[in-house]
């Protein structure tokens, strides 16, 4: 029986690239799930940061926050299904009617025209203030690296 040392070394180096080749790819998979993680728990950041400027004054009181917060989820529809982007985008609309509706109640005389508009505005901050806890729940899904949506 001959023994060719050319071919059995040709084998091992093979298995060892192909071994090598196989590491790289669940490395980059690995990666690429934190990149992904990352500019998630960005737009997860920018929206906690938004609803507190919102608690902590029960109002925006600078149209700035509106635009930080755009900013801050710009990117969600790539990263994100739509039920998050269609969430984000509630968040705006009612932050938006909260401003709006702030500026709008300054200079109305007592009223009921001042009482419903006062009411609404009680209602759209409501709404924003429970968005904070309900915030984990609804990205909690798309921040686990083991199922990834």
């Amino acid at each position: 029986m001959d023994f060719d040392y050319w071919k059995l070394t040709t084998v091992v180096l093979a298995v060892f690239a192909a071994y090598i080749a196989y590491q790289q790819y669940q490395l980059g998979r690995e990666r690429f799930k934190l990149d992904l993680f990352e500019k998630r728990f960005a737009v997860f950041a920018g929206t906690r940061r938004f609803l507190t400027h919102i608690l902590e004054d029960g109002n925006l009181k600078d149209y700035k926050y509106l635009w930080e917060y755009r900013a801050a989820i710009g990117e969600a529809e790539f990263l994100f299904e739509a039920d998050i982007t269609a969430y984000l985008e509630d968040i705006y609309r009612h932050a938006l009617k909260l401003k709006t509706d702030h500026d709008t109640l300054s200079p109305l005389p007592v009223g009921t025209e001042r009482t419903q508009l006062s009411h609404e505005i009680h209602g759209n901050l409501g709404w924003l203030l429970d968005q904070l806890p309900e915030l984990k729940k609804r990205f909690s899904p798309y921040m686990k690296f083991k199922s990834w949506k």
